[in-house]
């Protein structure tokens, strides 16, 4: 049987205790673990803490002063909307080279509340909104898998001898038309290394996302998942698993949670390679392509008149 792989749940007092201590930094990107979850509190059912730090800023100062970890963001469209979250998603991957991704969650336990009638999203006091529930939660991973898509990295061509720098006819409206309205494209090329993971949470049955496994979910964290999600100090649960989020209580330190994970690696988990892509390292294939019928954002250029 193929050993599991081990992953680390990291809460919003882990984020501030690690992105301020270099010597934490350096033990998290030798740690051979597949990945861990930045502000895995916001969206697994836990209370806000007294200290936390945004997922996607913990997430940019790990991808810059580091050169191995591998992490996934946690969000919610309680917060932000997904054009949003697609921006963060796409800008993370970048900096990271691909060694990033994002965990979708129904609520934030950070967020305001907004209206009662539209919960999601609304509580940015933007207007808008939307239901606060597992089918706005999946129409945001679609949409974030759709936008960071939307501007092909290979259309990027740099051509001097034309002037032509992107084939910018290639950039295309996403169009969706579900939970949320949007037409698209993103604001910036989709990463080197493809389109990011996008993973979910599911607590139980009735969390899971009510669209099909595998685009653009194409990860379960959680107790109904194929990726269980257990405390510091509890033991594995028995039974095939792909692989196990180990996650330290708000009591907990991250050397505690860090020594927990050599342990672990040296009985029975399988170490995961050091660097590379979030998207290798799970073994997950390439998302698939946007239809090629979607409209451009954007006419055919042409060669410079001066060239």
């Amino acid at each position: 049987m193929t050993k599991p792989y081990l992953a680390l749940g990291l809460a919003g007092p882990h984020l501030v205790e690690l992105t301020e201590s270099r010597k934490l930094l350096s033990r998290w990107d030798e740690l051979p673990v597949a990945f861990s979850v930045l502000g895995i509190d916001r969206i697994d059912g836990s209370p806000p803490a007294a200290v936390t730090l945004a997922s996607s800023a913990a997430g940019a100062t790990l991808a810059g002063a580091t050169k191995n970890g591998r992490f996934l963001i946690a969000a919610s469209p309680q917060r932000d909307h997904p054009y949003n979250i697609a921006r963060r998603v796409a800008s993370l991957a970048h900096l990271s080279h691909g060694r990033s991704g994002l965990l979708i969650g129904i609520r934030d336990a950070y967020a305001p509340e907004g209206p009662k009638d539209a919960p999601a999203w609304g509580g940015a006091g933007l207007g808008g909104g939307a239901q606060l529930n597992a089918q706005t939660a999946y129409d945001a991973a679609r949409a974030v898998r759709a936008l960071e898509q939307s501007w092909p990295h290979d259309s990027v061509i740099g051509n001097r001898e034309t002037g032509i720098l992107v084939e910018s006819n290639r950039i295309v409206h996403v169009d969706i038309d579900n939970t949320f309205s949007i037409a698209g494209p993103l604001n910036a090329p989709e990463p080197a290394t493809g389109p990011s993971v996008i993973a979910w949470h599911a607590a139980t049955q009735a969390d899971l996302p009510p669209g099909p496994i595998g685009d653009p979910v194409e990860l379960i964290l959680g107790s109904a998942g194929t990726v269980p999600v257990i405390t510091l100090g509890t033991e594995p649960p028995v039974g095939a698993v792909a692989g196990i989020v180990l996650r330290a209580n708000l009591e907990q330190s991250v050397s505690e949670l860090f020594d927990a994970a050599e342990r672990w690696l040296a009985d029975g988990f399988a170490p995961i390679p050091l660097g590379g892509t979030l998207r290798n390292a799970l073994n997950l294939a390439a998302p698939v392509p946007l239809v090629p019928t979607l409209r451009a954002a954007f006419p055919a250029p042409k060669p410079h008149v001066s060239l």
